[in-house]
């Protein structure tokens, strides 16, 4: 059975917060990683063919969103 905090002892309460310590470091961590990572993708340099191709695959994607949202 799960105490509730106010039924914890000190050491225990220790305990749990360091637990939750730990796990928002890793998260934080985690998060810079998918940070960097993003940037890193934002800044890939591409040429002028595949950048024309990006840039009309975006707006082909955003047409079908438009036909989406007006058949709703």
């Amino acid at each position: 059975m799960k105490k509730s905090k106010t039924q914890m002892t000190k050491a225990e309460l220790i305990k749990l917060l360091k637990e939750k310590e730990a796990t928002i470091s890793s998260m934080q961590t985690e998060l810079d990683s998918l940070r960097n990572d993003r940037i890193a993708l934002d800044t890939i340099v591409t040429d002028q063919d595949t950048s024309f191709l990006i840039a009309s695959l975006n707006k082909r994607v955003k047409k079908l969103e438009e036909r989406l949202k007006e058949s709703k």
